[in-house]
């Protein structure tokens, strides 16, 4: 493995990230799907659905600060209907801020300063600290395998034997089980090795990696979820076939899609434990009404 010219960009402005070369960990790890999937995420540009706008709303809020927030997002008032002239008018007037919903159940207002306010409570989003902002939203840029990569660090912590890589998520649900599926079905483990190496190439120190999850619904409650190292390790060969496979392809201009295999299907865990269930209930039934089963 080759890295070199690893350098840390503080404050800097995130269309400003986002414009620069590099190869991040979101688009990279598509790749892994087949070299057509990567190829495919270039030209297609997702559309992020609504609790994917609130995590947003909500890392701008808590690490980019009230201002920052402001500028950015707005709450759409409920008497406000945009099929009224009135209506129409004032989303023209909000030009390219993201309007945030408060009516009925769909409440994203309300979900992501609940989210913020209980994640300042955490000492490591307390903004009165000193610097608080310089070590939020950190750009790394540096070079593997010939190919430039970058990352973006929610929040990064120093001591005196190690630097902590913060990283926020918002979910449905803090559980240890939900969020491990998460983990390997939405990639968590390849972006906590991707920004780990990031971290350990520009501060030299020994990195943790930890998750703070907090939930979209009141209480709005967070755990904290850590990558021990053996998974780090694990993703971080991940990360290192991906590059490898991208520096084969622009090598060879060749981007193949993976090709079909015949697989044989199983009823999954689920149904069989809800089968098993339904028949000792029916079992207990004839029992009950005074039948013995014929097994």
């Amino acid at each position: 493995m080759s890295s070199s010219n690893a350098e840390v960009v503080y404050c800097q402005r995130d269309p400003e990230y986002r414009r620069a070369e590099g190869q991040s960990q979101s688009h990279i790890k598509t790749i892994l799907k087949s070299p057509a999937h990567y190829q495919a995420a270039l030209r297609y540009r997702f559309a992020g659905s609504s609790v994917m706008t609130m995590g947003t709303a909500t890392h701008c809020l808590v690490l980019e600060g009230d201002d920052t927030f402001n500028a950015q997002f707005v709450c759409k008032p409920e008497s406000i209907k945009y099929t009224t002239k009135e209506g129409k008018e004032w989303k023209e007037a909000q030009g390219r801020k993201t309007i945030l919903v408060n009516d009925g159940k769909d409440r994203q207002w309300d979900s992501v300063i609940g989210m913020s306010a209980a994640l300042r409570e955490l000492e490591w989003f307390d903004s009165s600290q000193p610097e608080y902002r310089k070590y939020n939203e950190v750009s790394i840029y540096w070079e593997d395998y010939g190919i430039p990569c970058k990352a973006r660090l929610d929040r990064v912590v120093h001591t005196p034997d190690e630097t902590i890589v913060l990283d926020l998520k918002t979910t449905d649900s803090v559980s240890v089980e939900k969020f491990q599926s998460k983990m390997v079905d939405l990639g968590y483990d390849f972006q906590a090795a991707w920004y780990s190496h990031a971290a350990k190439l520009v501060y030299g120190k020994p990195t943790r990696f930890i998750f703070v999850a907090v939930e979209r619904n009141d209480p709005h409650t967070i755990d904290l979820f850590e990558m021990p190292q053996e998974v780090l390790d694990e993703a971080r060969f991940k990360n290192e076939m991906a590059l490898k496979r991208l520096k084969e392809c622009l090598m060879t201009n060749e981007w193949p899609t993976r090709q079909p295999e015949l697989k044989m299907l199983q009823y999954p865990r689920w149904y069989e434990y809800a089968s098993q269930r339904a028949g000792d209930q029916q079992e207990t039934k004839e029992t009950n009404d005074g039948f013995s089963p014929l097994f």
